[in-house]
């Protein structure tokens, strides 16, 4: 009975956490506009502008990460090399559909779009080195105390 229970929990807290993370990528979209020269969206159109994007990417990766895999058993490499191989074909596909459609949807230049995807990623990295860091630290305070 226990079981079901900590499911449950599990798709409730997974539920609930999807709005906090588009929040958390419409901010980051709207300040990656605002460093790169362009109005700030509002609020809608930031949300709807990132959640076009991640539908598209997700369509596009689902099929490139079907084929390579595919390739790879057919060709005989390992299956951790078609996750790579997925990552680095993913990054140019992900720049031209983000810009294209920053740039369709939000009635800027397509360079302009490249220049937010960029913007978008640096802020990105960013906050996730800066955890990696605090991390870091914390773990190696309670190996040299502990």
């Amino acid at each position: 009975m226990a079981v079901p229970v900590v499911l449950l929990g599990i798709c409730v807290c997974f539920i609930v956490l999807i709005p906090v993370v588009l929040f958390l990528f419409t901010y980051i979209f709207r300040q990656a506009c605002v460093l790169s020269g362009l109005p700030k969206p509002n609020v809608a159109t930031a949300a709807g502008v990132m959640l076009l994007i991640r539908i598209s990417t997700t369509v596009c990766e689902t099929m490139m990460e079907l084929i390579v895999r595919e390739s790879c058993e057919v060709a005989g490499l390992p299956g951790w090399e078609s996750g790579l191989i997925v990552f680095f074909l993913l990054l140019p596909i992900d720049l031209l559909i983000s810009a294209g459609l920053h740039s369709g949807l939000m009635n800027i230049k397509f360079g302009k779009g490249i220049e937010v995807w960029f913007v978008q990623w640096l802020i990105i990295l960013s906050i996730v080195a800066a955890i990696t860091f605090v991390v870091g630290v914390v773990v190696l305070v309670y190996q040299l105390n502990g």
